[in-house]
C-alpha cells in the first residue's frame, strides 16, 4: 500500500521515545523510600512514561522522616535521579517547594514586594508626619498633596518632601489630602510547601534575590540530584501575587523609560487617562525585571550547570509571551482550542522563536476529584491542548504513595492522578502511546497561521492597578475577549499571538493577517511596527478602535434586537478577503490543526464533542490524493483520491495526510454491505464475579451500582462462552449508539470533563481463550478477536474496572489528610472532594456482540 508523507511514517509506527508523555512527580514531605522509589518508576517505564518532573509538595504522613534539603533528603534526590536514569526516563527537578520560588532562606529584603498606599485628610497648618512602618521591613517611598478631602476624589497631586520616615507638610490655604506610598514584603508564603520549606516567596524583579535562591536552594538540589542525570530544571506558572514594587525600580524606571517615576507614582491608584501612560511605562518596566532579573539569571544558572531551562512563563509578575526568548524549554497550560489559552501563549512563542518541542502541564483540573478522571477525560482535554500547538505532555501528575497507603492512595489537593492506584490503569499503556504518536508526529512540518493576534500590551499595563494581580496574559486576552480566536477558529484560520518583541521577519514567514483588537491605543513603536509590517503586504485588521488609520477597520459590538452580541461577520469577512480559509470542517465541534511539509500536508482532525459526526474537511492547499492515519494503533487506511470526509466517534481524533500527486490507485468508498458487515452474535448472558469475589449470573446490561456494589474499586470480571461454525466473526463491539449523553455536573470551569456515552465504565481487559486482545476504554469500542476465536466453544472474558474516586469517601482516606492538618497546619483544600460522593457507574451498559 502507499503511503503518503513516507518520511513521518516512522513516527507513526515507531514513535521516538522522547515524544512519551512525562508526569509530574509529587513527593509528600521526606516520606519516600528507596524501594518505594524503585516501585515507581518501574511502573512507569513500563507503562509508557517517558519520565518525571521531581516536585516537592506538602507532607502528608506523620512522624519521623526526612527534612527537605536534609542530607537524607537529598541521598534519596539522587537515587531517583540514578534509577530513572538507568530505566531510560527523563529527569528533570524542580528548583524549590511549592510555588512560586522562596523558602526560609528568603531574607525580607530579598521577598516578594508590594505598595500599599494610604490616603487621609489634613488641615491648612504645616506639620511633620511621621510614618514607621505598621509591619517589619516597610518603607516609606514617596507622599503627595492635593487640594481637598479625599471624599472630593482629587487627582492634581503634588509630590510631598520626605526626610526618612517623616513626611513634611506645608502650611496651605485649605482643607488637603495627604495620599502616602509605602513599600514592603507583600506576605505571600510559598503554596503547598514541603516540611521546612515554609518560607516568603522571592522578589522576580530583584537579581539579587534570584541568585540568592539558586545559591541557597538551587545548588544544592541540582547537586544532590547530579546534574549529569537531569534533562532539564523548571519554573511553575507565576503566581507572585500583588508584588508590584522591588527597591531598585526607581533608579530601573529612569535608566530604562528616561524619566523620574517618583513625581507621577501617585496615577498607578487610579484609572484616570492622564496617568495611563505612566502606567503603562510602570508595568512594561516590571514586564523587563522580570526577564533580566529572574529569567536571565536563571537561565545563566542552567546553562553554567550544563542543564536546560523549562519554564512557565505566563503569570504574575506581568510576563510577556516574548519572554520566552530567555528560557530552553517552552511551556503552557490550560485547554480550550477556541481560545486564548496558557498553552497557545507558549506554543506561539515555539512558533516564532523557532522550537520545535512545546510542552504542556496537562490535566491541571480534569474531571476534579483526583480519582474521578476516566482515560477518555485525559483524552480529550489532551486533545485540546495539541489544537493549541502543543507537542509533549508534563501529566499532572502522579503522587507518590507508599503500597501499603489507604486505598486508592495519596493524592494531590488537585488535578487527575495519574498512576497505577487508579482502578482504569490497565488502559494506560494505550493512552500514553497514542499521545505519542500524536506528540511525535505534531513535532515535524511547520504550523500553519494565516492570522496573528496582537496583544493589547499598552491598554493592559495601562489598566492594571492597585490590588490586581499583574497578569499580563490572562488580562490582555480579556480585553482581546473570547469572541474574537473562537471567530478564528469556527472559520477555518489558526493563529498565533504577538507582540512588540516578535520578529519581524518570522511574522512576514508565518502571517498574511494581523488582528488589532483590544486595543484603544498603541504607542508610536507598535504603531511603526504595525505600518512598517503592512507595507510589507501583511494585511492589519483593527477591531472596534481607530488606533491605525490606514488599516483595515471592522466593528464587532453591534445590536440586535434582544441582546448585545459581538458580530464576528465583518472581521471574518475582512479576513477571508485576504485569503481563504486554511481548513475548514463542517461541523461547529470538529476542530482542525494543520502543519506544512515539503511534500504533502497534515491535519489533526478533532471530534471535540460528546456525539458522533461525519464531516467534510475541506483544505486550502489543492491535493490529489489522501489518507487517514490511526495514532492508536500506527496504522493508515488505503489513499483515495477527492474530498475528504472524516467519521469521528465522540472525542475521537484523526490523522489526515495529503499529497499533491495523484494516487496510485483510487480506492473507492466501502460500500452499504461492506460496512454493515455479518449480522452480530448478541452476548447477553454472562458469569460476574466482583471485587467483593461474589459470583452470580448476570444478563447485560449490568450496572455495579444497581447491584450492591456502590462503593467498589477494583476490578470484576464477566465470562461467558459462545459456540460458533466454521464462520468466525473478526470483532467485538460494544455499540453505544443507543445510549444518551450524560447530563454535565457543575465544576470548576477549567475542569475538563468528557461527556461520552460509553458502554463500558471506565475500561474493559477483553481475553479470548485465555490471550488477552485488547482493552476497551474508548470510541469505537470495537476490538478485533477473529485471530482469537475458533469453530466451536470460546470463552470470553471481560475484566472491567471502574475509576478510584469511591476510596475517597471512605473514612480511612480522609483521616489521612486529616491529621496530616493537624501536624502540620492547613497547607491545601482537597478540590471539589465533595463530588467524590456523587454517582457513579460502573459496568457494561450495553449488550456486547460478535460481528
Amino acid at each position: 500500500m502507499d503511503v503518503l508523507l513516507p518520511s513521518l511514517l516512522t513516527d507513526l509506527t515507531d514513535p521516538p521515545e522522547d515524544a512519551r508523555p512525562m508526569v509530574r512527580w509529587w513527593w509528600f514531605g521526606g516520606a519516600v523510600t528507596e524501594s518505594g522509589i524503585d516501585d515507581q518508576l518501574g511502573s512507569m517505564a513500563r507503562s509508557g512514561l517517558g519520565g518525571v518532573e521531581l516536585a516537592f509538595v506538602y507532607p502528608l504522613e506523620v512522624g519521623p522522616q526526612p527534612g527537605f534539603g536534609s542530607p537524607a533528603f537529598g541521598r534519596l534526590i539522587g537515587y531517583a535521579a540514578r534509577r530513572a536514569r538507568d530505566l531510560g526516563l527523563r529527569f528533570d527537578l524542580t528548583l524549590g517547594s511549592g510555588w512560586s520560588f522562596g523558602g526560609g532562606h528568603i531574607p525580607p529584603a530579598h521577598a516578594a514586594q508590594r505598595l500599599r498606599w494610604e490616603e487621609r485628610a489634613v488641615g491648612p497648618g504645616a506639620q511633620q508626619v511621621s510614618l514607621p512602618g505598621r509591619w517589619p521591613e516597610d518603607r516609606l517611598v514617596a507622599a503627595y498633596l492635593a487640594d481637598g478631602v479625599p471624599e472630593d476624589n482629587p487627582h492634581a497631586y503634588s509630590p510631598a518632601a520626605i526626610d526618612g520616615d517623616i513626611v513634611i507638610v506645608p502650611a496651605g490655604t485649605g482643607p488637603r489630602s495627604l495620599l502616602v506610598a509605602t513599600s514592603g514584603p507583600t506576605g505571600q508564603q510559598v503554596k503547598r510547601a514541603s516540611g521546612g520549606a515554609e518560607g516568603p516567596v522571592l522578589d522576580h524583579y530583584s537579581r539579587a534575590a534570584t541568585e540568592h535562591h539558586l545559591s541557597a536552594l538551587a545548588d544544592p538540589l541540582l547537586e544532590a540530584a547530579g546534574a549529569e542525570h537531569v534533562t532539564a530544571v523548571f519554573c511553575d506558572s507565576l503566581e507572585v501575587y500583588q508584588a508590584d514594587w522591588t527597591p531598585a525600580i526607581v533608579e530601573e524606571f529612569r535608566a530604562r523609560r528616561g524619566y523620574d517615576p517618583l513625581p507621577l507614582l501617585f496615577h498607578l491608584r487610579g484609572e484616570r487617562s492622564e496617568g495611563a501612560d505612566f502606567r503603562a511605562d510602570f508595568h512594561r518596566t516590571l514586564s523587563d525585571l522580570y526577564e533580566d532579573h529572574f529569567l536571565a539569571p536563571l537561565h545563566a544558572w542552567a546553562r553554567g550547570h550544563g542543564v536546560l531551562l523549562r519554564v512557565q512563563s505566563y503569570g504574575a509578575p506581568p510576563a510577556r509571551v516574548s519572554s520566552y526568548r530567555k528560557v530552553d524549554l517552552i511551556e503552557g497550560e490550560g485547554w480550550g482550542w477556541r481560545g486564548i489559552p496558557e498553552t497557545k501563549w507558549a506554543a506561539s512563542a515555539a512558533h516564532h522563536l523557532g522550537v520545535p518541542v512545546v510542552s504542556s502541564e496537562t490535566w491541571t483540573w480534569v474531571n476534579s476529584p483526583s480519582f474521578r478522571a476516566r482515560p477518555v477525560d485525559l483524552k480529550g482535554e489532551a486533545h485540546e491542548h495539541l489544537l493549541s500547538g502543543i507537542n509533549q505532555f508534563i501529566g499532572h501528575g502522579w503522587p507518590y504513595s507508599p503500597r501499603d497507603a489507604v486505598e486508592p492512595g495519596w493524592a494531590f489537593y488537585a488535578a487527575g492522578a495519574i498512576s497505577d492506584r487508579n482502578a482504569w490503569w490497565s488502559a494506560a499503556p494505550d493512552l500514553f502511546v497514542y499521545l505519542q504518536r500524536l506528540c511525535a508526529l505534531l513535532r515535524r512540518g511547520e504550523h500553519v497561521a494565516d492570522v496573528a493576534l496582537w496583544l493589547p500590551y499598552q491598554d493592559t499595563f495601562a489598566a492594571f492597578g492597585v490590588g490586581r494581580h499583574l497578569n499580563l496574559w490572562r488580562a490582555a486576552t480579556e480585553r482581546i475577549g473570547a469572541a474574537v480566536p473562537a471567530a478564528l477558529r469556527e472559520a477555518g484560520y489558526d493563529f498565533d499571538v504577538i507582540d512588540e518583541q516578535t520578529s519581524a521577519d518570522s511574522i512576514l514567514r508565518r502571517h498574511r493577517v494581523i488582528v488589532v483588537a483590544g486595543s484603544a491605543t498603541l504607542p508610536e513603536a507598535d504603531s511603526q511596527r504595525l505600518q512598517e509590517l503592512a507595507r510589507r503586504g501583511i494585511a492589519v485588521v483593527v477591531v472596534d478602535a481607530e488606533v491605525l488609520p490606514e488599516a483595515i477597520h471592522v466593528a464587532m459590538n453591534d445590536m440586535n434586537d434582544t441582546n448585545d452580541t459581538n458580530d464576528t461577520s465583518g472581521l471574518i469577512a475582512a479576513v477571508g478577503a485576504v485569503l481563504a480559509p486554511d481548513v475548514v470542517a463542517d461541523d461547529a465541534e470538529v476542530a482542525v490543526l494543520h502543519r506544512r511539509h515539503d511534500d504533502g500536508e497534515l491535519y489533526l482532525v478533532v471530534n471535540t464533542g460528546p456525539r458522533r459526526v461525519v464531516t467534510a474537511v475541506t483544505p486550502r492547499t489543492a491535493h490529489a490524493c489522501w489518507q487517514t492515519w490511526n495514532a492508536h494503533d500506527g496504522s493508515a487506511d488505503a489513499p483515495r483520491s477527492g474530498p475528504i470526509r472524516a467519521e469521528l466517534g465522540p472525542y475521537e481524533a484523526v490523522v489526515v495526510v495529503t499529497s499533491p500527486h495523484p494516487c496510485a490507485a483510487a480506492t473507492p468508498e466501502p460500500g452499504p454491505e461492506a460496512q454493515a458487515g455479518s449480522a452480530p452474535i448478541p452476548l447477553p448472558t454472562w458469569e460476574f464475579t466482583g471485587p467483593d469475589r461474589a459470583v452470580r449470573a448476570v444478563t447485560l446490561p449490568h450496572v455495579w451500582e444497581e447491584d450492591g456494589l456502590d462503593d467498589a474499586v477494583g476490578t470484576g470480571t464477566y465470562v461467558t462462552t459462545v459456540t460458533l461454525g466454521e464462520a468466525v466473526p473478526t470483532r467485538l463491539v460494544l455499540d453505544a449508539s443507543a445510549l444518551l449523553i450524560p447530563a454535565r455536573t457543575a465544576s470548576r470551569s477549567q475542569s475538563y470533563q468528557a461527556l461520552d456515552p460509553a458502554p463500558v465504565g471506565v475500561v474493559a481487559t477483553v481475553r479470548v481463550n485465555g490471550q488477552v486482545a485488547g482493552v476497551l476504554w474508548d470510541h469505537p469500542f470495537e476490538i478485533g478477536v477473529g485471530h482469537l476465536l475458533r469453530p466451536g466453544p470460546n470463552r470470553i472474558e471481560l475484566d472491567v474496572s471502574g475509576t478510584s474516586v469511591a476510596g475517597m469517601r471512605s473514612p480511612q482516606w480522609r483521616a489521612v489528610y486529616e491529621s496530616a492538618e493537624r501536624a502540620y497546619g492547613h497547607r491545601f483544600t482537597m478540590q471539589e472532594i465533595d463530588r467524590a460522593f456523587e454517582p457513579t457507574r460502573t459496568g457494561i451498559f450495553v449488550v456486547p456482540a460478535l460481528r
